[in-house]
């Protein structure tokens, strides 16, 4: 008889590591949604900065935003009035001097690789990442309306910490989300983790950095991301013609 199936199998999933002579032109924007008040408090940030040094180790250029660090208005729905009304550059950031959303913009169109990290709150992402998510809308619609495809050939990935909570709803919605953007997501695209339902966060952290499963999934998550997003620059450079990394 088979033997019974005890729980997943450590370590014989590995995604094979990247040739670094590949991963030198790889930009990797790692996105804080936590609201946490100082750095370093928050899980989903810490494992997200864990996750940065690893890209940095394989010689991607690598770049950290905090979404609470930023004052970034609300979406105002233009689009409900009216879809050639939600524009890129956003009303939002013309109407507000002080809104920074074009620095993520700037950084998200600059990326070939975007690591996207949230705490679960009440079984959905975070305010601030549902913030973020509405003020995309603009650059989404400039395809599904305007017909300019300004997310093309990039990665998505994703880091969600919780407790007594969902990570497939959240990680469900976030897929869909950064699928109508027009990212890939990679083979292995959540590292995650999900605490006892004691609720007793204080040991949450020495209890996710022991989590081999969550640490594999982790290394995974930063691998397989190189490897796609380096296949998707070596497809447009046979397209056009031009050298990509991997090319000799």
């Amino acid at each position: 008889m088979p033997a019974p199936l005890v729980g997943r199998k450590f370590g014989i999933n590995a995604i094979p590591v990247p040739d670094r002579d590949n991963c030198r032109m790889i930009q990797v924007l790692g996105l804080s949604g936590s609201s946490r008040q100082q750095p370093g408090m928050s899980k989903s940030e810490k494992l997200l900065m864990r996750a940065l040094e690893r890209f940095a180790g394989f010689g991607c250029q690598t770049r950290f935003l905090r979404l609470k660090d930023l004052k970034i208005h609300d979406c105002e729905g233009n689009y409900s009035e009216n879809p050639a009304y939600c524009t890129y550059p956003c009303q939002s950031s013309i109407k507000y001097d002080d809104d920074q959303m074009q620095v993520v913009y700037d950084s998200v169109l600059a990326c070939d690789i975007l690591i996207l990290a949230t705490p679960i709150r009440w079984n959905n992402h975070s305010a601030l990442v549902q913030k973020f998510v509405e003020r995309m809308n603009a650059i989404e619609n400039q395809f599904s309306w305007f017909g300019n495809r300004m997310i093309r050939d990039k990665v998505a990935g994703m880091i969600i910490i919780g407790h007594v909570d969902g990570i497939q709803h959240v990680a469900g919605n976030l897929m869909n989300f950064f699928s109508w953007l027009g990212f890939h997501t990679p083979e292995v695209a959540i590292a995650s983790w999900v605490g006892e339902n004691d609720e007793d966060t204080t040991k949450d952290w020495a209890q996710i950095e022991g989590n081999r499963y969550t640490q594999e999934d982790l290394e995974n998550l930063v691998t397989s991301s190189i490897r796609l997003a380096c296949a998707l620059k070596r497809h447009v450079a046979e397209e056009t013609g031009t050298t990509g990394p991997g090319d000799r």
